[in-house]
């Protein structure tokens, strides 16, 4: 990981910031100032984010939420451990990121709630943790070609 993941998001963001409306750049704002607020108002803010990348366009509004998310992305890529030498930091990252994308565009919007934050970013993280289950057991039942020379197979 040549760049902290942080840099990436608001590079990100930075492209983007340029092509947005002024009603875009007003919920965004107003998004980043929730820090004061309750959990609800919170996603109540973050909420129509969500709506905007739902209908896009995608690329637009992908590093948007990224960035809104960014604080909370780095808590729970904390959490994932490695499994090297296949899955290094750097692929789980890209796997949650990819995953939170995923489930910003297909999980049903409640009305009222913690959602979409907590909702995205535990079932981010129970995906990547299931596909890093998953790697892990197809990597402890597979043997290496000099294993097998070794054993004369």
């Amino acid at each position: 990981m040549a760049e902290s993941l942080a840099v990436v998001l608001r590079e990100g963001y930075s492209h983007v910031e340029g092509d947005l409306s002024e009603e875009a750049l007003t919920l965004i704002a107003s998004a980043r100032a929730s820090t004061h607020l309750t959990p609800d108002e919170r996603s109540r803010r973050l909420a129509p984010i969500v709506a905007a990348y739902r209908a896009g366009p995608r690329q637009l509004w992908g590093p948007v939420l990224l960035y809104l998310l960014a604080p909370a992305i780095l808590v729970r890529l904390q959490r994932l451990a490695a499994r090297p030498p296949v899955m290094d930091k750097e692929e789980i990252r890209q796997q949650f990121l990819v995953e939170l994308l995923h489930l910003a565009a297909t999980v049903p919007l409640p009305v009222y709630g913690r959602w979409p934050k907590r909702t995205l970013m535990s079932r981010a993280n129970q995906a990547v943790r299931r596909w890093l289950e998953r790697e892990g057991r197809r990597q402890d039942g597979q043997t290496s070609w000099e294993t097998l020379e070794e054993e004369g197979q």
